[in-house]
């Protein structure tokens, strides 16, 4: 195989698309060990193919405008691959009105745990992220975190609350907290709520199966 030739042909397909160097190596190129991956996209960066945009992530290049930001957000949150949340999260609900200078994203598109570029801060959280994952996901954080959301519109809050609590099903819970630590505090509050909402659940015993050890602790 002929790598160098591989992934030119790759980025002429894949013009104003990113390439993260170890999620790409692990899941497309593996066949390409990757200190040959990073030499030929070196070369290819002298060529004005790609350009780095932060160390082991690049952007291909096209003849068209790229928005580095639509480029970011495409590649690591749509397509199932992750989510915002945060305040950016809030702001799309209009939950709350907040500054987002950093901008969080929950994604299975990096395989280290943790990953900035720019002004985005991704977070690993290996799942796939389909409607009812993401609206329980968004009722999780909405618990866990209401207290940092500043001109909170409770009833907004509530309603995008309430929209995730009734997603909810005991396959969906243990495919989530099975790959993010939400708090016990959090996970006792949705037990609340999905009995009010008289929805059969299993979700104390799935946690603490899932969480026995850090719970006898």
């Amino acid at each position: 195989m002929n790598y160098t030739k591989t992934l030119r042909e790759f980025c002429i397909q894949n013009q104003g698309r990113l390439f993260d160097v170890q999620y790409e190596q692990t899941h497309r190129f593996s066949l390409i060990p990757y200190k040959t991956l990073l030499k030929i996209l070196n070369r290819l960066e002298d060529e004005k193919i790609v350009s780095s945009i932060t160390k082991g992530v690049y952007i291909v290049n096209s003849d068209q405008h790229i928005d580095i930001d639509n480029a970011i957000k495409e590649y690591y949150a749509d397509h199932f691959s992750g989510m915002m949340i945060g305040r950016a999260m809030y702001n799309y609900y209009d939950i709350g009105d907040q500054d987002d200078d950093t901008i969080q994203i929950y994604t299975n598109k990096i395989v280290s745990n943790n990953k900035s570029i720019n002004k985005y801060h991704l977070i690993k959280f290996n799942t796939f992220f389909y409607d009812e994952v993401v609206s329980l996901i968004t009722a999780l954080e909405l618990i866990e975190k209401v207290g940092s959301i500043k001109d909170i519109d409770y009833i907004r809050y509530h309603e995008e609350k309430e929209s995730g609590i009734k997603s909810y099903s005991d396959e969906i819970i243990k495919e989530i907290i099975t790959h993010h630590p939400y708090k016990y505090s959090t996970i006792t509050t949705l037990d609340e709520l999905l009995n009010r909402y008289s929805i059969k659940n299993n979700l104390i015993n799935i946690y603490k199966e899932n969480y026995k050890n850090a719970l006898q602790k």
